[in-house]
């Protein structure tokens, strides 16, 4: 196994001893390449940006106020985490306020909201075998087993390798960012910790956690890999307080065949169509943390080389209405030592941009942030963008795979607290 790589943005290194996809082709891998055609879709859960237009909101007002937790004790060696009693309101907005503004049946997703078949067309849906008749689901059983073999063995390094970058760059960025990032407990039990899941047969399993504190309203990581189809996924999302308007973070990666995909994006909290300021501020602006780049620079680096970075063209208008920041990153890219490392150093720069971001304190993301209109816009926004997942046709390749029971906690730990009055009365 390669080194641990720092947050401090330290390449990893891996020789192909250390990692059996870099060796030469195997007779097996010969098979699979003579088999499998990588097809091009998007990663599970996909949270993105808000299309529906709102008002842009004035810019003045009094303080926000939001939840904090204690730690109460322990189970099994774990810490669990007790949230004292809570509004639901900051000192802009009454709990009769912010029910009323979520009262409405846009705010009341399930996995049920997705459209029936979607899932044919997604990344995972088609080229993964998760489908009877797409990718390796449409290989006879013998030859489908087979090819999964192969593809574990081949894939299950880089998706440990994956892991680090959400899990070892990305989360320990915002631990050292953001000291008062906690472990929270998840929809799964009451304890805060990672939790661990499986299907039945032990054949796919991965692991959901999640934090809070700071401006850091809710951040998950998540990851499963399955041993029967050899492709894994993981994510990390950060969701901020309404303290600021600046963007959330997501960063979405995969391995399928011997493709990366990848999903990451700086997730706008206004109608860029109406705030000029916040688009430019936000996506167009030299940044410290990029070293004097622009994240439109970096979305124009990889527009510029179609051979590594092949655009992913979503089939389903509900995933392309979520897909309106500019410099949104939705790839394929082909597997390389030099394409792993230029997506974890892409993950490092939007990680570090969303951080320093946060905690601006003057300027277009706070100006008037504590108003009333701001506070009601950012609520709405906020939860929408949050319970996108209901909608995800992936969400029904998860369901697939895990079952519904297990499929909807996950996806209410990809929401929001447990113990959030918002998110428990969903």
């Amino acid at each position: 196994r390669p080194s641990k790589a720092s947050p401090s943005g330290r390449r990893c290194s891996t020789t192909a001893e250390e990692d059996p996809s870099m060796a030469a082709r195997s007779p097996h891998s010969r098979v699979v390449a003579a088999l499998v055609v990588a097809c091009v879709a998007r990663p599970i859960l996909l949270a993105s940006a808000l299309s529906v237009a709102r008002p842009f909101a004035a810019r003045s007002g009094p303080s926000h106020q939001r939840p904090h937790s204690v730690r109460s004790g322990t189970r099994g060696g774990s810490t669990t985490t007790t949230t004292t009693t809570t509004s639901l309101s900051s000192s802009a907005l009454s709990d009769k306020e912010i029910e009323g503004l979520l009262d409405g049946k846009e705010f009341a997703m399930d996995i049920s909201s997705i459209t029936a078949g979607s899932e044919l067309e997604t990344y995972i849906g088609r080229g993964s075998g998760v489908n009877e008749g797409t990718g390796i689901g449409a290989l006879s059983a013998r030859l489908k087993s087979l090819v999964g073999k192969v593809l574990t063995w081949k894939n299950r390094p880089v998706y440990e390798r994956l892991w680090q970058i959400i899990e070892d760059d990305c989360l320990a960025l915002c631990k050292e960012r953001v000291p008062e990032l906690e472990a929270a407990p998840t929809w799964f039990d009451a304890t805060a910790a990672p939790h661990e899941f499986e299907t039945d047969d032990g054949t796919c399993a991965g692991t959901v956690a999640a934090y809070r504190g700071g401006k850091i309203d809710w951040v998950t990581t998540c990851k499963f890999f399955s041993e029967t189809l050899g492709f894994g996924n993981m994510r990390i999302d950060a969701w901020l307080d309404r303290s600021t308007r600046a963007p959330h973070l997501a960063v979405h990666l995969c391995i399928v065949f011997n493709v990366l995909f990848i999903y990451v994006n700086l997730v706008p909290r206004v109608n860029l169509l109406l705030d000029d300021e916040y688009n430019d501020y936000v996506y167009a602006d030299p940044k410290a943390a990029l070293g004097g780049r622009s994240l439109n620079d970096i979305y124009t680096e990889c527009v510029e080389k179609p051979k590594v970075f092949k655009p992913y063209f979503s089939k389903s208008h509900v995933v392309n209405a979520f897909m309106n920041a500019p410099t949104v990153l939705l790839y394929t890219i082909p597997y390389s030592k030099k394409n792993f490392d230029t997506v974890r150093d892409i993950a490092l720069d939007y990680t570090r941009c969303f951080l320093d971001m946060a905690y601006e304190k003057e300027g277009v993301l706070v100006d008037g942030v504590d108003s009333k209109t701001a506070q009601a816009e950012l609520l709405q926004i906020d939860v929408r963008l949050r319970q996108f997942c209901g909608r995800d046709p992936d969400t029904k390749n998860v369901a697939n795979i895990f079952g519904p029971t297990k499929t909807d906690k996950l996806v209410r730990t990809l929401w929001g607290s447990p113990t959030d009055p918002i998110w428990t009365s969903r």
